[in-house]
């Protein structure tokens, strides 16, 4: 029986050739984008989930409740770990890290003939105990790790850097030396780090190392450094709360209280760093659970579209069909089995479009990584779950698209059938098809709506003023150790007549440093109660970065602090008005080591992302921490800049690789989740119109398929070919903007929710709303146009001569 369905089922879609091809071409478009949008999501979800103790896995983070809100640090304590495991020995396994981003990797010689070799690598190298291999289970390729890591200065390499260091070499036994600061000895090679963990590496090296390394002092309770973080494992069963609760206190023993804030410790689980961007992770980079439900909404309603088309378009195919419904009927088949002819001959459409989609998301797939940096691999036959969804989505696809067309078609009466008098019947108000198509439309708007705000949104992002000038600016790394150094390389760096000026600092105005220390403002009996952002700078920071100055000078040329400018929210948060009124007042600061007077008042800038607000700043020098050396260059001349800038660097660094960026591109990336996220709202917004195109067009197909001997009669009578298309273009100008009505409060509800996110946005105008209307209004009436124009230009005579 199933073989006759089936043969039958292949010679109806044969012999309909271009009704197949549209529902196979629709239905393959919405399975693909789906597809592509499970891969993201199960990707993104499996962060960290293949170590063993990964549900009950902790990070240790720190909250802090002040006057300006909550603030949080994923960062603890230098010396918290080896006193938490003698408070709190219950707390294991337990685990420090520290994160160095990169740095210059010497490769000795074997020989004084040959020069070293010397590699810039950006990429993430961990500084762990042997401790941290209790709790995170990443490969080993047979190496002991916590025998390879147990002594100081040693290393383990990937297998990719080892390759690239040791080209056709044994990597084990070799040493290589990191900043020209330490020697690290290798230890083992281990596979590279699987690309979905938040804790990327290159190589691992012993904790004890990177003391030495470091231009942070460890012994301190009172400084937090984010790449300094502490992981544990609780018991099964084991209390959070009570946890936490432990920790605050042991934290409260040993760290400065200051006024009107309160610290608490927080557990925050290993699964949910990957989504938490207030703590952020060694990834820098995580996605909201928020955006993961939208991306699957997304591949849901694009599926869901391209079911509506399959409707459309089969029901508007029902009455060629109705003769052959007849005869079935009066051959003895009843409901159910021509119901089932249906449904086969659907699921035959949807295996194709399946096959196809496949197909397509193997094509597709590299690009899409390309676009959002992943790497997501498709290895169907590998993953259970895929083909778990894949079979999903047949089955559901199948009865979702067939079964309401199957329920039309078995019901004809066979003598009105094979009389060809079948008449679709009509409800009150809108048809069921026309409800579909605005279903259709009001998705294809919400995601257009969508895609004009995020774009927009993006638009505000790079255009926006951000207190300082960002444009031609270089930015080069500081060797370590050698900060001191500079200020004898200046008068070199600026004799090219392309650089402008020069600055070295521990960061950019904007940048993900930073660097927070308590003060006492003026009456030094108590802390000020409110934080503030250090930026440690020279005095040609302001000129480099044109950032202008409110009162007062910039403070003189030293070493170490001794002078302070502050910016315009530090007057407001300490309720000062005139800026004249802070110059000459006393600042204590560093736990009362350091005091100095304020000397100007900077106008604000932006320290950070635009999602954050501006915060208090207070700026002054101290070389010990100057990391980074910022280039102002004219832009015409930017090679001749560079070459310059590198030729002064190899000649006074020679044991160093010449590094920079330029700081637009490196601000750009506080927007890059949010930049991939436009893409695909734009893509996805793109592929749903065209989906929704092809289902119009089904729609448009019944219409004219009814109303063929209307349109001959109207046209014997002497109606215009333009009023004939004006006749079905009306009906679908009303679903259009009955779509628009339905749209408009759904996208301004979600897209006020998401910029939310951010303190400095654009606002919803109406406009927004007004283009994503026409832009849909413009495309279905040109789809309505391309049927209605060829029923109208028919000749009447073939539609009327069966009367």
């Amino acid at each position: 029986m199933f073989k006759n369905y089936l043969l039958v089922a292949v010679r109806t879609l044969r012999r309909n050739l271009g009704y197949t091809t549209l529902n196979v071409v629709g239905l393959a478009l919405g399975i693909t984008c789906s597809l592509l949008l499970f891969l993201v999501i199960r990707y993104e979800t499996s962060f960290d989930t293949f170590h063993s103790k990964a549900d009950r896995t902790y990070r240790l983070t720190m909250e802090m409740q002040g006057p300006d809100g909550v603030g949080h640090s994923s960062g603890s304590p230098f010396p918290l770990l080896p006193v938490l495991q003698s408070s709190l020995p219950e707390l294991k396994p337990a685990t420090q890290v520290f994160q160095e981003q990169g740095g210059t990797f010497t490769v000795p010689s074997p020989n004084d003939q040959e020069a070293p070799k010397r590699f810039r690598e950006s990429q993430a190298v961990l500084f762990v105990e042997p401790a941290f291999f209790d709790l995170f289970d990443f490969p080993t390729n047979g190496v002991n790790l916590q025998q390879a890591l147990k002594d100081p200065y040693t290393v383990l390499l990937t297998e990719s850097i080892a390759a690239k260091y040791f080209p056709g070499q044994e990597a084990v036994g070799k040493v290589l030396r990191m900043n020209n600061t330490i020697n690290l000895k290798v230890t083992g090679v281990i596979p590279d780090a699987p690309s979905n963990t938040d804790f990327p590496f290159i190589m691992l090296a012993s904790y004890e190392s990177f003391k030495k390394l470091s231009a942070f002092q460890p012994e301190g309770w009172n400084s937090v450094n984010s790449n300094q973080q502490i992981y544990l494992a609780l018991a099964p069963g084991a209390s959070v709360s009570q946890a936490e609760k432990h920790l605050t206190q042991l934290l409260g023993q040993y760290r400065a209280k200051t006024m009107g804030n309160q610290e608490r410790a927080v557990l925050q689980p290993l699964l949910e760093m990957h989504y938490d961007a207030r703590y952020g992770n060694f990834n820098n980079r995580t996605i909201s659970k928020t955006t993961l439900v939208s991306l699957g909404l997304i591949g849901l309603f694009l599926v869901l579209v391209a079911c509506i088309n399959f409707v459309n378009l089969a029901t508007a195919q029902a009455l060629r069909r109705a003769r052959e419904v007849g005869m079935r009927k009066v051959l003895g088949a009843n409901r159910a089995q021509l119901m089932t002819q249906f449904l086969t001959e659907t699921g035959l459409i949807t295996l194709v479009a399946l096959l196809l989609s496949v197909m397509f998301t193997e094509l597709l797939l590299p690009y899409l990584n390309q676009l959002l940096e992943l790497k997501i691999a498709f290895r169907i036959f590998e993953s259970p779950d895929v083909l778990l969804y894949l079979a999903l989505v047949l089955v559901l696809v199948t009865l979702f698209s067939g079964f309401y067309p199957a329920l039309i078609l078995s019901g004809f009466q066979p003598i009105s059938a094979l009389k060809s008098k079948v008449a679709t019947a009509q409800t009150a108000g809108l048809s069921l098809r026309r409800t579909l198509v605005v279903l259709q439309f009001t998705i294809c708007q919400v995601l257009i709506i969508c895609t004009i705000v995020v774009h927009n949104q993006m638009e505000y992002f790079n255009n926006a003023a951000l207190g300082f000038d960002k444009e031609a600016v270089v930015v080069m790394p500081v060797p370590t150790g050698r900060a001191k150094d500079l200020m004898a390389l200046r008068p070199q760096l600026e004799a090219h007549s392309a650089i402008k000026s020069t600055s070295f600092a521990v960061a950019p105005p904007s940048a993900d440093i930073t660097v927070s220390m308590g003060f006492r403002y003026d009456d030094f009996s108590k802390d000020s109660g409110i934080g503030a952002n250090f930026k440690l700078a020279d005095e040609h920071y302001l000129t480099t970065y044109n950032i202008p100055l409110v009162a007062g000078r910039v403070f003189a040329p030293s070493d170490t602090m001794r002078e302070f400018l502050v910016n315009e929210t530090f007057l407001r948060k300490l309720g000062i008005k005139a800026p004249q009124e802070v110059l000459g007042k006393s600042l204590v600061v560093n736990g009362g080591t350091v005091k100095g007077p304020i000397v100007g008042v900077i106008k604000d800038f932006h320290v950070g992302s635009l999602r954050d607000k501006i915060e208090p700043v207070i700026m002054s020098s101290f070389n010990q921490f100057y990391f980074q050396v910022a280039a102002k260059i004219e832009q015409k001349n930017a090679k001749a800049a560079i070459a310059h800038l590198q030729k002064v660097w190899s000649t006074a660094y020679p044991d160093d690789v010449f590094y920079y960026e330029f700081l637009d591109d490196t601000i750009a990336q506080f927007y890059k989740e949010e930049q991939r996220q436009s893409s695909l709202f734009k893509i996805f917004s793109v592929i749903a119109i065209l989906i929704g195109c092809l289902g119009l067009y089904g729609l448009v197909a019944f219409m004219v398929t009814q109303r063929t001997k209307e349109v001959g009669v109207r046209k014997v009578l002497g109606a215009s070919s333009a009023s004939i298309v004006g006749l079905f273009a009306r009906d679908f100008v009303k679903l259009v903007l009955l779509a628009f009505v339905i749209a408009v409060p759904i996208s301004y509800y979600f897209m006020q929710q998401w910029l939310k996110g951010f303190t400095y946005r654009i606002d919803l105008s109406y406009w927004v709303f007004l283009a994503a209307g026409a832009v849909t209004l413009l495309i279905a009436l040109a789809t309505v146009s391309v049927k209605a124009l060829r029923a109208a230009l028919s000749d009447p005579v073939l539609s009327l001569k069966t009367e």
